[in-house]
């Protein structure tokens, strides 16, 4: 069997019970702090361009919109929650192109609404989305600048929706052919409102392929591994198809390899330095009139990837730009929600001290380019003192957020429009996701009309 084929007929015998506990307990996380980052995102500018939008759509009521009274397609509800979750770039990293939750949470949300469906069959259809999603961005190293969240997390939307909606393996085949046309994404708008876009485009455009198949609608039925298929477009030299289904079914990736959840609303790129800057203030006072220069040195060509911004004239453009996340991090000793506003970037003094900031590339490891937690184990920053001193740090694994860490910043998230008696509630539900008969009742939650 090729590989589309392998991954459809695992896709549809895989059940419940094949999947570790584990695997859901990572689940669990990022569907909580996903929720949190969608009410959130609701307060933005974006959220109220998405919310006016999708209102305008109307549509069958299937589905609803997070922190809204609307009910709508369930294609609609995907897009809206799958942007208004990512706007702010502050949901879960890992898998699936580097932002799971995003992408696969809207999908079983929507779905799950429409058609009755139990806790248990969400928590399955997002597992399998992430395995295969995941096998995908870890296999095809694509070499030119696609979102990755983009172009894997369409895929594996669609294998969510065609798990959940119960297609079998020759229309899973389809609904993965039909999505491989709707993959896309651009690094380009990193930093702008389309990036958001980018998770909602792929959560609703992997129920359109599922709700397509199911209907007879055809694709290419081997697209990923096919001649001016899926890989061959997306896949970089690098790309290793043959481990795209290597030990399925065996390892699970989302068991394995975890969910990390963020503790900065800012691109992931920056959490690694960000963590070392933040242990730094902690223990040191340094005044940012004493600091004559800072030089940040890590594997990459400074400003291209996810980190591609070099100025920053918007708050947005902020959360992209590792010189500027640097300059808040020593000025304001703090990074957060107000960082990366409008009015914070447009002060211009973040902007005056990254002339101070060098980001630049070590050659010593331009070849091996070993990573760890979203970073190189090489990196690392130096910041020159006038009066002569210097500090140098080398850079460890980024910090990430568990236990009552990831309940506390949903509490914080949700509180923007909900008030914490009804915030507990979507907490308890979460929790115990398997145990719920339907995923309605945790929207009832997080929407605000019944």
């Amino acid at each position: 069997m090729g590989t589309t084929e392998t991954l459809a007929k695992w896709i549809v015998e895989t059940s419940f019970e094949d999947i570790p506990p584990a695997a859901y307990d990572q689940a669990k996380k990022s569907i909580l702090d996903y929720l949190g980052t969608t009410i959130l995102g609701s307060t933005t500018k974006l959220g109220g361009m998405i919310v006016d939008y999708t209102q305008e759509q109307g549509g069958t009521p299937q589905a609803r919109v997070i922190a809204t009274d609307i009910r709508t397609t369930s294609p609609n509800a995907a897009f809206a929650n799958g942007a208004m979750g990512h706007a702010d770039d502050y949901d879960d990293l890992g898998g699936v192109g580097g932002h799971p939750a995003v992408v696969l949470t809207p999908t079983a949300l929507a779905l799950g609404e429409e058609y009755g469906l139990s806790g248990r069959d969400i928590l399955a259809a997002w597992a399998i989305g992430y395995e295969v999603g995941t096998r995908l961005s870890d296999n095809l190293h694509p070499d030119r600048d696609w979102h990755p969240t983009a172009i894997f997390g369409t895929m594996a939307s669609a294998v969510a929706a065609s798990k959940l909606m119960g297609l079998d393996a020759q229309q899973t085949r389809m609904a993965l052919g039909i999505a491989g046309s709707e993959a896309a994404g651009l690094r380009r708008n990193f930093g702008t409102m389309t990036k958001p876009f980018h998770p909602g485009n792929a959560a609703r455009s992997g129920i359109v392929a599922a709700k397509l198949a199911s209907r007879g609608y055809t694709a290419d039925p081997d697209i990923i591994e096919g001649r001016q298929g899926y890989a061959d477009n997306f896949g970089g030299v690098k790309c290793n198809l043959p481990a795209v289904t290597k030990y399925l079914g065996h390892l699970y990736l989302l068991e394995a390899q975890g969910t990390r959840i963020k503790p900065w609303p800012c691109c992931g790129g920056n959490h690694q330095t960000l963590t070392g800057l933040m242990d730094l203030i902690h223990d040191e006072e340094i005044n940012p009139d004493d600091v004559d220069r800072i030089e940040f040195t890590g594997p990459s060509i400074p400003c291209t990837g996810a980190l591609l911004r070099a100025e920053v004239n918007e708050g947005l453009e902020g959360k992209f730009c590792l010189a500027y996340n640097i300059s808040a991090a020593i000025v304001d000793r703090k990074v957060d929600l107000s960082t990366f506003t409008d009015e914070r970037s447009d002060r211009g003094d973040l902007q005056q001290f990254m002339q101070r900031v060098s980001v630049g590339r070590n050659p010593d490891v331009e070849l091996r380019n070993e990573h760890i937690a979203d970073g190189n184990p090489e990196a690392r920053i130096k910041i020159h003192m006038r009066d002569g001193g210097l500090h140098d740090v080398e850079l460890g694994p980024a910090l990430h957020l568990t236990g009552d860490a990831v309940i506390d910043k949903f509490r914080v998230n949700a509180g923007f429009v909900f008030d914490q008696e009804k915030v507990s509630e979507p907490i308890r539900l979460v929790h115990s996701l398997d145990e719920l008969g339907e995923v309605s009742t945790l929207m009832d939650t997080v929407t605000t009309a019944g």
